[in-house]
Protein backbone atom coordinates (compact mmCIF):
# COMPACT_ATOMS: atom_id res chain seq x y z
CA UNK A 1 0.00 0.00 0.00
CA UNK A 2 1.30 3.65 -0.47
CA UNK A 3 2.13 5.89 2.71
CA UNK A 4 3.38 9.17 2.53
CA UNK A 5 6.39 10.12 5.16
CA UNK A 6 4.73 12.92 7.33
CA UNK A 7 5.00 13.85 11.03
CA UNK A 8 2.28 14.99 13.45
CA UNK A 9 1.17 15.59 16.91
CA UNK A 10 -2.37 13.93 16.16
CA UNK A 11 -1.10 10.49 16.19
CA UNK A 12 -0.90 7.56 18.18
CA UNK A 13 3.20 6.69 18.18
CA UNK A 14 2.72 3.03 16.26
CA UNK A 15 1.40 5.32 13.21
CA UNK A 16 3.57 8.08 13.43
CA UNK A 17 4.89 9.40 10.07
CA UNK A 18 2.21 7.13 7.97
CA UNK A 19 0.24 8.95 5.81
CA UNK A 20 -2.50 6.95 4.43
CA UNK A 21 -4.93 6.83 1.17
CA UNK A 22 -8.38 6.04 3.49
CA UNK A 23 -10.11 5.53 -0.40
CA UNK A 24 -7.40 2.70 -0.91
CA UNK A 25 -9.36 -0.70 -0.92
CA UNK A 26 -7.51 -2.10 1.65
CA UNK A 27 -8.50 0.37 3.80
CA UNK A 28 -12.34 -1.02 3.56
CA UNK A 29 -14.12 2.41 2.09
CA UNK A 30 -17.46 2.58 1.27
CA UNK A 31 -19.98 4.27 -0.98
CA UNK A 32 -22.50 5.76 1.04
CA UNK A 33 -24.57 6.68 -2.33
CA UNK A 34 -25.09 5.78 -6.00
CA UNK A 35 -25.65 8.44 -8.33
CA UNK A 36 -26.97 7.22 -11.41
CA UNK A 37 -24.12 6.11 -14.12
CA UNK A 38 -23.12 6.06 -17.15
CA UNK A 39 -23.15 1.93 -17.90
CA UNK A 40 -19.74 0.75 -16.81
CA UNK A 41 -18.60 3.55 -14.75
CA UNK A 42 -20.12 3.84 -11.49
CA UNK A 43 -19.32 5.66 -8.85
CA UNK A 44 -17.98 2.30 -7.20
CA UNK A 45 -15.32 2.08 -9.20
CA UNK A 46 -13.63 4.74 -7.61
CA UNK A 47 -12.96 2.65 -4.89
CA UNK A 48 -12.84 -1.18 -6.55
CA UNK A 49 -10.06 -3.62 -5.92
CA UNK A 50 -9.80 -4.76 -9.50
CA UNK A 51 -7.67 -2.44 -11.15
CA UNK A 52 -9.42 -2.06 -14.31
CA UNK A 53 -12.21 -1.01 -12.74
CA UNK A 54 -10.28 1.84 -10.79
CA UNK A 55 -8.86 3.54 -13.55
CA UNK A 56 -12.74 4.17 -15.45
CA UNK A 57 -13.31 6.41 -12.66
CA UNK A 58 -17.14 7.93 -12.65
CA UNK A 59 -19.49 8.98 -15.16
CA UNK A 60 -22.93 10.52 -14.69
CA UNK A 61 -25.82 9.78 -17.05
CA UNK A 62 -25.90 11.86 -19.68
CA UNK A 63 -29.26 13.42 -18.46
CA UNK A 64 -28.19 14.11 -15.11
CA UNK A 65 -26.62 17.41 -14.62
CA UNK A 66 -25.32 19.17 -11.27
CA UNK A 67 -25.17 18.85 -8.81
CA UNK A 68 -24.14 15.74 -8.43
CA UNK A 69 -23.09 14.17 -5.10
CA UNK A 70 -20.50 11.06 -4.45
CA UNK A 71 -20.78 9.94 -0.55
CA UNK A 72 -17.77 7.89 1.01
CA UNK A 73 -18.18 6.58 4.47
CA UNK A 74 -14.39 6.09 5.63
CA UNK A 75 -13.11 2.92 7.92
CA UNK A 76 -12.59 5.32 10.90
CA UNK A 77 -12.93 9.34 12.08
CA UNK A 78 -9.86 10.69 10.07
CA UNK A 79 -7.76 13.36 10.75
CA UNK A 80 -7.57 14.89 6.87
CA UNK A 81 -4.22 16.39 5.56
CA UNK A 82 -5.33 16.51 1.97
CA UNK A 83 -7.52 15.23 -0.48
CA UNK A 84 -6.94 14.84 -4.48
CA UNK A 85 -9.17 14.87 -7.20
CA UNK A 86 -8.80 14.05 -10.50
CA UNK A 87 -11.84 15.76 -12.64
CA UNK A 88 -11.53 14.40 -15.90
CA UNK A 89 -12.46 11.31 -17.80
CA UNK A 90 -11.02 11.23 -20.81
CA UNK A 91 -13.12 14.15 -23.01
CA UNK A 92 -15.35 14.96 -19.99
CA UNK A 93 -13.90 17.55 -17.39
CA UNK A 94 -15.65 18.72 -13.68
CA UNK A 95 -14.67 22.66 -13.16
CA UNK A 96 -16.37 23.39 -9.84
CA UNK A 97 -16.27 20.76 -7.06
CA UNK A 98 -17.28 21.24 -3.26
CA UNK A 99 -15.94 19.04 -0.50
CA UNK A 100 -17.95 18.33 2.67
CA UNK A 101 -17.35 16.58 5.60
CA UNK A 102 -19.11 14.96 8.64
CA UNK A 103 -17.56 13.60 11.90
CA UNK A 104 -19.90 12.52 15.03
CA UNK A 105 -22.33 15.12 14.21
CA UNK A 106 -25.74 14.09 12.10
CA UNK A 107 -24.54 17.31 9.66
CA UNK A 108 -22.27 17.86 7.20
CA UNK A 109 -20.35 21.20 6.74
CA UNK A 110 -18.58 22.50 3.59
CA UNK A 111 -15.15 22.27 4.31
CA UNK A 112 -13.83 23.09 0.74
CA UNK A 113 -15.21 24.88 -2.89
CA UNK A 114 -13.14 25.76 -5.68
CA UNK A 115 -13.52 26.53 -9.34
CA UNK A 116 -10.85 25.57 -11.72
CA UNK A 117 -9.56 24.97 -14.96
CA UNK A 118 -6.86 22.44 -14.51
CA UNK A 119 -7.30 18.71 -15.27
CA UNK A 120 -7.15 18.01 -10.76
CA UNK A 121 -7.39 19.60 -8.06
CA UNK A 122 -6.21 19.28 -3.61
CA UNK A 123 -7.90 20.80 -1.57
CA UNK A 124 -5.62 20.89 1.88
CA UNK A 125 -5.21 21.64 5.78
CA UNK A 126 -4.08 25.16 5.89
CA UNK A 127 -2.22 24.55 9.12
CA UNK A 128 -0.04 21.68 7.32
CA UNK A 129 0.72 22.84 4.21
CA UNK A 130 1.00 26.16 1.79
CA UNK A 131 1.55 27.72 -1.33
CA UNK A 132 5.18 27.55 -0.54
CA UNK A 133 5.12 24.36 0.95
CA UNK A 134 2.96 21.97 -1.14
CA UNK A 135 1.32 18.32 -0.46
CA UNK A 136 3.25 15.56 -2.03
CA UNK A 137 3.06 14.80 -5.42
CA UNK A 138 1.29 18.46 -6.29
CA UNK A 139 2.02 19.29 -9.35
CA UNK A 140 1.51 23.31 -10.82
CA UNK A 141 0.58 22.84 -13.75
CA UNK A 142 -1.40 20.12 -13.59
CA UNK A 143 -3.18 20.62 -10.46
CA UNK A 144 -5.00 23.59 -8.67
CA UNK A 145 -4.18 24.13 -4.86
CA UNK A 146 -7.18 24.56 -2.92
CA UNK A 147 -7.10 24.90 1.36
CA UNK A 148 -9.44 23.62 3.37
CA UNK A 149 -11.85 26.82 5.52
CA UNK A 150 -9.90 27.49 8.68
CA UNK A 151 -13.07 27.62 11.23
CA UNK A 152 -14.32 24.53 9.78
CA UNK A 153 -10.97 22.51 11.34
CA UNK A 154 -13.43 20.23 13.66
CA UNK A 155 -14.87 18.32 10.74
CA UNK A 156 -11.79 18.13 8.16
CA UNK A 157 -9.39 16.90 11.14
CA UNK A 158 -12.32 14.19 12.78
CA UNK A 159 -13.82 13.35 9.67
CA UNK A 160 -16.17 9.75 9.40
CA UNK A 161 -17.72 10.82 6.23
CA UNK A 162 -16.90 13.01 2.93
CA UNK A 163 -19.33 14.13 0.12
CA UNK A 164 -18.00 15.28 -2.78
CA UNK A 165 -20.49 18.19 -4.49
CA UNK A 166 -19.68 18.34 -8.20
CA UNK A 167 -21.52 21.64 -9.06
CA UNK A 168 -19.87 22.66 -12.72
CA UNK A 169 -19.16 21.05 -15.31
CA UNK A 170 -17.17 21.99 -18.26
CA UNK A 171 -20.04 21.37 -21.04
CA UNK A 172 -19.86 18.01 -20.32
CA UNK A 173 -21.10 15.18 -17.73
CA UNK A 174 -20.48 15.56 -14.64
CA UNK A 175 -17.49 12.74 -13.71
CA UNK A 176 -14.62 11.91 -11.37
CA UNK A 177 -11.57 10.03 -12.53
CA UNK A 178 -9.85 9.89 -9.23
CA UNK A 179 -10.03 10.27 -5.79
CA UNK A 180 -7.54 10.16 -3.06
CA UNK A 181 -8.33 10.82 0.68
CA UNK A 182 -4.71 11.41 2.62
CA UNK A 183 -4.45 11.47 6.51
CA UNK A 184 -3.94 9.49 9.73
CA UNK A 185 -6.50 7.97 12.09
CA UNK A 186 -7.71 10.72 14.42
CA UNK A 187 -7.23 11.58 17.78
CA UNK A 188 -10.29 10.34 18.98
CA UNK A 189 -9.73 6.99 17.62
CA UNK A 190 -9.58 4.26 19.79
CA UNK A 191 -6.11 2.18 20.30
CA UNK A 192 -8.14 -1.15 18.82
CA UNK A 193 -8.92 1.26 15.76
CA UNK A 194 -5.07 2.58 14.86
CA UNK A 195 -4.30 -1.41 15.34
CA UNK A 196 -6.66 -2.53 12.93
CA UNK A 197 -5.51 0.09 10.38
CA UNK A 198 -2.53 -1.14 10.99
CA UNK A 199 -2.93 -4.61 10.51
CA UNK A 200 -5.19 -3.76 7.25
CA UNK A 201 -1.97 -1.90 5.23
CA UNK A 202 0.33 -4.87 7.12
CA UNK A 203 2.37 -2.09 8.56
CA UNK A 204 3.81 -1.08 5.21
CA UNK A 205 7.18 0.43 5.83
CA UNK A 206 7.11 3.94 4.94
CA UNK A 207 9.05 5.07 1.84
CA UNK A 208 9.55 8.64 0.73
CA UNK A 209 8.42 8.07 -2.88
CA UNK A 210 4.81 9.56 -3.09
CA UNK A 211 2.39 8.21 -5.11
CA UNK A 212 2.73 10.97 -8.34
CA UNK A 213 6.54 9.66 -8.35
CA UNK A 214 5.40 6.56 -8.54
CA UNK A 215 2.93 6.75 -11.70
CA UNK A 216 5.09 9.48 -13.68
CA UNK A 217 7.24 5.85 -14.31
CA UNK A 218 4.42 5.15 -16.11
CA UNK A 219 3.13 7.48 -18.40
CA UNK A 220 0.37 6.73 -21.27
CA UNK A 221 1.16 9.31 -23.86
CA UNK A 222 -2.37 11.43 -25.08
CA UNK A 223 -2.32 9.64 -28.65
CA UNK A 224 -2.62 6.05 -27.15
CA UNK A 225 -5.86 6.49 -25.49
CA UNK A 226 -8.98 6.59 -26.83
CA UNK A 227 -10.62 9.42 -27.54
CA UNK A 228 -14.23 8.60 -26.01
CA UNK A 229 -12.97 6.81 -23.02
CA UNK A 230 -9.64 8.58 -22.35
CA UNK A 231 -8.42 4.55 -22.14
CA UNK A 232 -5.35 2.74 -23.47
CA UNK A 233 -6.25 1.38 -26.24
CA UNK A 234 -5.01 -1.76 -27.81
CA UNK A 235 -6.59 -1.68 -31.23
CA UNK A 236 -7.52 1.24 -32.10
CA UNK A 237 -9.33 2.79 -34.79
CA UNK A 238 -9.69 6.30 -36.59
CA UNK A 239 -12.88 7.16 -37.29
CA UNK A 240 -14.49 10.14 -40.53
CA UNK A 241 -14.31 12.28 -37.50
CA UNK A 242 -10.46 12.15 -37.54
CA UNK A 243 -11.11 11.02 -33.70
CA UNK A 244 -9.33 7.17 -32.66
CA UNK A 245 -11.00 5.05 -30.58
CA UNK A 246 -10.56 1.65 -29.77
CA UNK A 247 -12.28 -1.36 -31.18
CA UNK A 248 -14.15 -2.21 -28.10
CA UNK A 249 -15.83 0.94 -27.47
CA UNK A 250 -16.80 1.09 -31.21
CA UNK A 251 -18.66 -2.25 -31.11
CA UNK A 252 -19.87 -1.24 -27.82
CA UNK A 253 -20.95 2.12 -29.88
CA UNK A 254 -22.62 0.28 -32.73
CA UNK A 255 -24.38 -2.01 -30.03
CA UNK A 256 -25.72 0.94 -28.28
CA UNK A 257 -27.05 2.60 -31.80
CA UNK A 258 -28.69 -0.71 -32.66
CA UNK A 259 -30.24 -1.03 -29.41
CA UNK A 260 -32.46 2.54 -30.05
CA UNK A 261 -32.83 1.47 -33.93
CA UNK A 262 -29.98 3.65 -35.36
CA UNK A 263 -28.21 3.04 -37.74
CA UNK A 264 -24.49 3.01 -36.91
CA UNK A 265 -22.73 6.27 -36.99
CA UNK A 266 -19.56 8.34 -35.84
CA UNK A 267 -20.22 9.28 -32.04
CA UNK A 268 -18.54 12.85 -32.57
CA UNK A 269 -20.33 13.69 -35.17
CA UNK A 270 -23.60 11.57 -35.39
CA UNK A 271 -23.03 11.43 -39.03
CA UNK A 272 -23.31 7.74 -40.30
CA UNK A 273 -21.25 5.60 -42.16
CA UNK A 274 -21.31 4.93 -45.22
CA UNK A 275 -19.45 3.11 -48.03
CA UNK A 276 -16.81 5.95 -48.18
CA UNK A 277 -16.78 7.27 -44.67
CA UNK A 278 -16.40 3.78 -42.22
CA UNK A 279 -13.46 3.65 -39.32
CA UNK A 280 -10.35 2.71 -40.30
CA UNK A 281 -7.95 0.41 -38.44
CA UNK A 282 -5.00 2.72 -37.66
CA UNK A 283 -2.14 0.05 -38.33
CA UNK A 284 0.88 2.44 -37.86
CA UNK A 285 -0.64 3.67 -34.36
CA UNK A 286 -1.34 -0.01 -32.98
CA UNK A 287 2.55 -1.05 -33.96
CA UNK A 288 3.68 1.66 -32.17
CA UNK A 289 0.77 0.82 -28.73
CA UNK A 290 2.19 -2.69 -29.41
CA UNK A 291 5.58 -1.72 -28.77
CA UNK A 292 4.39 0.77 -25.79
CA UNK A 293 2.76 -2.62 -24.30
CA UNK A 294 5.99 -4.89 -24.88
CA UNK A 295 8.34 -2.17 -23.20
CA UNK A 296 5.78 -1.75 -20.00
CA UNK A 297 4.77 -5.37 -20.00
CA UNK A 298 5.56 -5.47 -16.47
CA UNK A 299 3.55 -2.36 -15.05
CA UNK A 300 0.58 -3.63 -13.61
CA UNK A 301 -1.79 -1.07 -15.50
CA UNK A 302 -1.05 -3.53 -18.47
CA UNK A 303 -2.30 -6.72 -17.19
CA UNK A 304 -5.59 -6.44 -17.95
CA UNK A 305 -5.01 -5.45 -21.71
CA UNK A 306 -5.58 -7.68 -24.71
CA UNK A 307 -2.50 -7.49 -27.40
CA UNK A 308 -3.60 -8.75 -30.34
CA UNK A 309 -5.96 -8.73 -32.63
CA UNK A 310 -6.73 -12.46 -32.24
CA UNK A 311 -8.36 -13.37 -29.01
CA UNK A 312 -11.01 -15.59 -27.36
CA UNK A 313 -13.34 -13.62 -28.58
CA UNK A 314 -15.17 -14.16 -32.23
CA UNK A 315 -12.12 -12.81 -34.93
CA UNK A 316 -12.77 -9.33 -36.08
CA UNK A 317 -12.70 -9.62 -40.15
CA UNK A 318 -13.30 -7.33 -42.60
CA UNK A 319 -15.02 -7.41 -45.40
CA UNK A 320 -14.97 -5.67 -48.97
CA UNK A 321 -16.01 -6.72 -52.65
CA UNK A 322 -13.96 -7.60 -54.90
CA UNK A 323 -13.99 -4.89 -57.81
CA UNK A 324 -13.06 -6.04 -61.84
CA UNK A 325 -9.88 -4.40 -63.18
CA UNK A 326 -11.81 -4.28 -66.17
CA UNK A 327 -15.28 -3.24 -67.78
CA UNK A 328 -15.33 -6.12 -70.10
CA UNK A 329 -17.03 -8.70 -67.53
CA UNK A 330 -14.08 -11.15 -69.18
CA UNK A 331 -13.60 -14.19 -66.56
CA UNK A 332 -10.43 -14.44 -67.60
CA UNK A 333 -8.56 -16.55 -64.72
CA UNK A 334 -5.30 -14.36 -64.80
CA UNK A 335 -7.88 -10.94 -64.54
CA UNK A 336 -9.08 -12.49 -61.31
CA UNK A 337 -6.02 -13.67 -60.02
CA UNK A 338 -4.76 -10.01 -60.35
CA UNK A 339 -7.90 -8.85 -58.94
CA UNK A 340 -7.57 -11.34 -55.96
CA UNK A 341 -4.02 -10.02 -55.53
CA UNK A 342 -5.30 -6.02 -55.45
CA UNK A 343 -7.95 -7.33 -52.97
CA UNK A 344 -5.69 -8.62 -50.44
CA UNK A 345 -3.11 -5.26 -51.01
CA UNK A 346 -5.59 -2.97 -50.77
CA UNK A 347 -7.36 -5.22 -47.48
CA UNK A 348 -4.51 -3.73 -45.62
CA UNK A 349 -4.44 -0.28 -46.79
CA UNK A 350 -7.55 0.69 -48.25
CA UNK A 351 -10.36 3.30 -45.98
CA UNK A 352 -13.20 1.56 -47.18
CA UNK A 353 -13.04 -1.00 -44.37
CA UNK A 354 -15.21 -1.30 -41.51
CA UNK A 355 -15.22 -3.59 -38.58
CA UNK A 356 -17.52 -6.44 -38.33
CA UNK A 357 -17.74 -8.93 -34.96
CA UNK A 358 -19.45 -12.44 -33.97
CA UNK A 359 -19.67 -13.59 -37.58
CA UNK A 360 -19.48 -16.82 -36.74
CA UNK A 361 -16.50 -19.59 -36.63
CA UNK A 362 -13.78 -19.68 -38.48
CA UNK A 363 -14.84 -20.21 -42.66
CA UNK A 364 -13.56 -23.48 -44.29
CA UNK A 365 -13.54 -23.96 -48.10
CA UNK A 366 -16.97 -25.57 -49.58
CA UNK A 367 -15.51 -27.25 -52.38
CA UNK A 368 -11.82 -28.64 -51.04
CA UNK A 369 -13.03 -28.36 -47.40
CA UNK A 370 -9.52 -26.56 -46.08
CA UNK A 371 -9.77 -23.76 -43.36
CA UNK A 372 -7.85 -20.93 -44.18
CA UNK A 373 -7.14 -17.16 -43.30
CA UNK A 374 -8.20 -15.70 -47.06
CA UNK A 375 -11.47 -17.21 -47.63
CA UNK A 376 -14.30 -15.76 -49.92
CA UNK A 377 -17.94 -15.48 -50.38
CA UNK A 378 -20.22 -15.52 -52.90
CA UNK A 379 -23.75 -13.76 -52.70
CA UNK A 380 -25.25 -17.27 -51.73
CA UNK A 381 -22.57 -17.39 -48.42
CA UNK A 382 -20.72 -19.96 -49.30
CA UNK A 383 -16.98 -19.77 -49.05
CA UNK A 384 -14.00 -20.77 -50.93
CA UNK A 385 -10.41 -20.29 -50.25
CA UNK A 386 -8.40 -18.18 -53.45
CA UNK A 387 -7.36 -21.10 -55.27
CA UNK A 388 -11.17 -22.73 -55.30
CA UNK A 389 -12.88 -19.05 -55.96
CA UNK A 390 -10.56 -19.03 -59.16
CA UNK A 391 -11.79 -21.90 -60.43
CA UNK A 392 -15.15 -21.44 -59.26
CA UNK A 393 -15.08 -18.28 -60.69
CA UNK A 394 -14.48 -19.26 -64.38
CA UNK A 395 -18.45 -21.14 -64.57
CA UNK A 396 -19.93 -18.41 -62.23
CA UNK A 397 -22.23 -20.64 -60.92
CA UNK A 398 -21.57 -22.32 -57.01
CA UNK A 399 -20.76 -26.11 -57.16
CA UNK A 400 -22.64 -26.35 -53.72
CA UNK A 401 -25.91 -24.48 -54.81
CA UNK A 402 -25.63 -23.66 -58.40
CA UNK A 403 -26.57 -19.53 -57.84
CA UNK A 404 -24.85 -18.04 -60.47
CA UNK A 405 -22.97 -14.91 -59.49
CA UNK A 406 -20.84 -12.78 -61.13
CA UNK A 407 -17.40 -11.48 -60.22
CA UNK A 408 -18.20 -8.12 -58.52
CA UNK A 409 -20.76 -10.05 -55.85
CA UNK A 410 -17.69 -12.42 -54.44
CA UNK A 411 -16.72 -10.52 -51.29
CA UNK A 412 -12.57 -11.10 -50.09
CA UNK A 413 -13.42 -11.98 -46.07
CA UNK A 414 -9.97 -10.59 -44.25
CA UNK A 415 -9.63 -12.30 -40.94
Amino acid sequence: MDVVTYKSEFLSPQIIDMLLNFLDPKLLPQLANKPSPTENYDASNLISTIYSERIKGFIGYPSIKPPIEVEFQLLCNVSISYIFINSCVGNQKCSGIEIFAKGNSSHYESVGKCLFDKPSVMFCNGRKYSSTNHPPGFNAQNVELCFFKSYTFRSFLNASRIKIVIFRTDKSVPCLGKIEIWGMPAKTCSQKTVDTVLHLTKRVVTSNVTPSEDNAAFKIPNEFKDDLTYELMTIPYTLPSGKTIDQSTLEKHVENEKSFGRKPGDPFTGFKFTETLKPVLNVALKSRIDMFLLKNSNHPQTFCLKRSLRSNEPSAKWIMPIESATNSGSKDSVTINQDLDNIIKRAKTDSSFICFSSLGSEYACTLCKVKNESMYELPCKDSYCRICVLKVSESGVCVKCNVVFVKSEVRKIYI
